[in-house]
């Protein structure tokens, strides 16, 4: 299978996985939602194995940001720690995760799996007038 033509379709997941979540990001946290763009570029994101296999990583604590970490998985039950902040602003935390579940990344996924679909559809009917 010609795994170039299957890439893009899957950087393009990535690149909607990486705006869905640096918008659902807080936006008072200095410079964790340009941070978060600019280093979740779906080159960095995407890893293919050798097996013909994908992973895609979004990063929500990368260098120059990891405070981010905070944001995502609120820590502690006291005064002072983010889990009694999230009480206060529940939207701004969990933005990794919200942006797996949300619409347009499923539907970014979708496109994929279409796209993988036609893509070995068209290499066996190659593979079958080989022979």
């Amino acid at each position: 299978m010609a795994s170039s033509k299957i890439q893009l379709p899957l950087k393009n997941v990535a690149k909607q996985i990486r705006n869905v979540a640096s918008a659902l990001a807080p936006r008072k946290t200095g410079n964790l939602r340009n941070v978060l763009r600019s280093y979740n570029t779906p080159d960095r994101m995407v890893k293919f194995g050798k097996n013909g296999s994908a992973e895609i990583t979004f990063y929500f604590a990368p260098p120059g940001a990891t405070y981010g970490k905070y944001w995502n998985k609120p820590y502690g039950s006291g005064n002072g720690t983010t889990a009694t902040i999230k009480k206060r602003y529940p939207q701004n935390f969990d933005y990794a995760d919200k942006a797996y579940q949300d619409p347009t990344v499923k539907k970014a996924i979708a496109n994929y799996v279409k796209a993988l679909g036609q893509q070995i559809g068209l290499d066996l009917r190659e593979a079958v007038r080989a022979k």
